[in-house]
């Protein structure tokens, strides 16, 4: 059979063509019969009255009622005949007629009713072929069942783009978070290998460091194996002191510290919290990692903890090159790039910020930046303490009265 044959607008032309012809021979059937009964039933003579006249000449009364009549009952049922047959002949042209006219009308409507559902199927044979899944039908019209469709479908695209985009950025994160462990663990074992004076307490520290780096690691590895499975990471919270959490990430980044020549202050003590230290620590470690990469050699490094308004906080100060106030908002999205010269000579976004912005959120807290070009940075880890600590209460550059965290907050 040709294609056309086998297609749903066929089979839908030729359900209404039979359709819309079979209520048209119907209708004229049914008008045929009730006219033609009606016709015949009610004669006009039926309803007239006769009398009987005198005759001129003998003076008698004559009768021609029946006579009348005969000749009226004749010429009606020769009128009604007539009108019948010419009803009839007229009927038939029409149903003749109304053959090809439901052909048109049955593929007419078939047609509309099926383009909006050909728009879908284009719309998505085009998502398939560029996979580009911003894409949506959009479609126009009431709210019907089509319209329904489209929706729906429109909503299963968003959900596939988010799950898409979410593994895309879970990648960007894996790599980042495996990327950074092994450069502390090359840079740990090249500085200790290149020290020819190195003792055993040191080659047992700098083990050390790369132990827990491995062990981080495998955590990456493992949260990797889940997310393969679609199941989700385990955040177990446990409370912890954050200073302990600051002193692992500085000693984790011993080696680069020390071959920038960095001179690194840690301050506060006392804040315990509730959290994932795994996930904290990823955060901390990448801010560190960040401002000791960035930072200009032989220059200061602050790393602290403290406590303000029902937060635990956590903050890394460097002096840097700075972040303009202009883009304080864009260095914590993923994949986000700027020209060099606004940073200093250096891309200071990369997705390691982004994780910490995911970690603080996740805990009901965030990340504030505090910088201007050229005068280094300030980066905080807000952490509620409980659910009543109020998130407002922490301005966007991580600020009160326009202070930093350290100015008499330790």
């Amino acid at each position: 059979m040709p294609a056309f044959l086998r297609s749903v607008r066929f089979r839908l032309a030729i359900t209404y063509s039979i359709l819309v012809f079979a209520l048209a021979v119907a209708v004229v059937g049914v008008v045929n019969y009730a006219l033609s009964q009606s016709l015949e039933a009610q004669t006009v003579s039926a309803g007239r009255q006769f009398t009987t006249i005198i005759d001129p000449v003998s003076g008698t009364r004559v009768t021609v009622e029946r006579e009348i009549q005969l000749q009226y009952v004749t010429l009606e049922q020769l009128v009604t005949h007539r009108a019948i047959d010419n009803l009839q002949r007229i009927s038939f042209w029409v149903i003749l007629a109304m053959f090809p006219a439901s052909v048109g009308i049955g593929w007419w409507v078939a047609d509309k009713a099926l383009r909006p559902i050909g728009h879908i199927a284009a719309v998505a044979r085009d998502i398939q072929q560029t996979e580009d899944l911003s894409r949506r039908i959009d479609l126009d019209g009431p709210d019907d069942e089509l319209k329904d469709l489209a929706d729906t479908f429109d909503g299963m695209l968003e959900q596939i783009e988010a799950s898409a985009a979410a593994r895309r950025s879970f990648v960007q994160d894996i790599s980042h978070e495996l990327r950074n462990p092994l450069a502390v663990m090359a840079t740990n074992l090249d500085v200790v290998l290149a020290d020819d004076s190195a003792d055993v307490d040191r080659y047992r520290e700098t083990s050390m460091i790369v132990r827990r780096t491995v062990d981080r690691t495998a955590r990456t590895v493992d949260d990797l194996v889940v997310f393969a499975r679609n199941e989700v990471p385990d955040s177990r919270r446990e409370r912890v002191e954050l200073v302990d959490i600051v002193d692992e990430a500085l000693a984790e980044h011993s080696g680069p510290i020390e071959a920038a020549g960095l001179h690194v202050t840690r301050i506060g003590s006392g804040v315990v919290v509730s959290v994932d230290r795994i996930g904290v620590k990823r955060a901390v470690s990448n801010l560190v990692s960040n401002s000791v990469r960035l930072t200009r050699p032989g220059t200061e490094v602050t790393a602290g903890v403290g406590e303000r308004s029902g937060f635990a906080w956590v903050a890394v100060i460097d002096d840097g090159p700075g972040i303009d106030p202009r883009e304080h908002d864009h260095v914590f999205r993923r994949g986000w790039s700027k020209d060099q010269s606004s940073l200093g000579g250096e891309d200071r976004s990369g997705i390691g910020l982004a994780i910490a912005r995911q970690v603080a959120e996740a805990h009901g807290g965030c990340v504030t930046l505090r910088s201007t070009l050229g005068a280094g940075a300030e980066f905080v880890l807000w952490i509620p303490m409980s659910a009543e600590a109020d998130r407002s209460r922490i301005t966007p550059d991580g600020t009160h009265h326009d202070t930093s965290v350290f100015d008499g907050s330790v």
